[in-house]
């Protein structure tokens, strides 16, 4: 039943999100044609693919500040390996291998020297946006195989094949949540990481999965990326974690760790999808709009955790 009375909460915060933006929408022109809707679809895979990676972290009570840094550095690899004439699925796994070991490494900072998340994933970013910029000199690269950018921009049955990518993730990561042991056992975590250690279950294997799963979806998001711009610059992953982090949060993913199911994630970032698109056909410049998305992820988190807390001590009285 607390799966269930969960479920609801996520759903009334969504739909009165989606229908407060369909309202808006409506009112702009153009927003509701078809070109400007695949747009929008398109453009949430990205913070959709991040929010695979990020549902894991922040359900351990993590943070991956990283996205930034990891997600501009392994596009920047991938397209460089390109332009070097690699074929496409070997410029892809180099990025993807990239970003998997950044993901590792702050797993192992967290699990076994004890740094708090945010600080180690935080000072990966940094690295990994510094080295980006030292790549090819602070420089953009584009032009890349025809192949390669069908990928991001191109359609099967009228569906862009950057969302086919999307719903994979969502659907594998959601399997594994649901399904299985470790999915079972990041949960555990997430609720009391203490009892997890008592039962014999090795943290250390979930923090190095879950962050190296993180850093898995970064890179994937940034190579698609690459594909929709046909373009790599070394900061062009700023906006996507704050993205990633709002599209958990108005899914219902619980900061204070434990709760939290991918697929309302997935639709936490259409609504996110569905801001970002509205608010450029206002002209609001993009600064205006990481405060808006800001304030979401304020309200949201306080909103959550004070339910939380009527709910413990709800429980206490009786």
């Amino acid at each position: 039943m607390k799966g269930l009375k969960i479920s609801k909460k996520n759903l009334l915060i969504i739909a009165i999100v989606v229908a407060l933006f369909i309202i808006l929408g409506s009112l702009i022109p153009g927003f509701l044609s078809i070109k400007n809707l695949l747009n929008i679809v398109r453009q949430s895979s990205i913070i959709a693919i991040v929010a695979c990676g990020m549902t894991m972290v922040i359900i351990i009570k993590g943070i991956d500040l990283s996205v930034t840094g990891v997600l501009s550095f392994c596009a920047m690899v991938n397209g460089l390996l390109l332009l070097k004439g690699w074929p496409i699925p070997l410029a892809m796994l180099a990025g993807l291998a990239v970003g998997t070991l950044m993901g590792l490494f702050n797993g192992l900072m967290v699990e076994k020297l004890g740094i708090p998340a945010f600080i180690t994933t935080l000072v990966v970013g940094n690295v990994g946006g510094g080295l980006a910029l030292l790549l090819n000199a602070g420089k953009s690269i584009g032009g890349f195989p025809a192949p390669y950018v069908f990928m991001g921009n191109g359609t099967i049955l009228g569906v862009p094949v950057s969302n086919y990518i999307m719903i994979l993730f969502v659907v594998v990561t959601s399997i594994l949540m649901s399904k299985t042991r470790l999915g079972v056992y990041i949960y555990a975590m997430g609720g009391n990481e203490t009892v997890v250690k008592q039962q014999g279950i090795s943290t250390a294997t979930i923090n190095f999965f879950v962050y190296g799963f993180s850093g898995f979806c970064i890179a994937m998001a940034g190579i698609l990326l690459s594909g929709q711009l046909d373009t790599v610059h070394p900061t062009q992953g700023e906006p996507y974690q704050l993205d990633a982090i709002a599209a958990c949060v108005i899914g219902g993913v619980s900061m204070l760790g434990g709760e939290g199911k991918v697929y309302f994630a997935l639709i936490g970032a259409l609504i996110i999808g569905v801001q970002r698109n509205a608010l450029n056909l206002l002209g609001i410049h993009p600064f205006y709009q990481n405060i808006f998305v800001g304030i979401i992820i304020i309200v949201i988190v306080a909103l959550n955790i004070h339910q939380k807390r009527r709910t413990i001590e709800h429980s206490k009285i009786f």
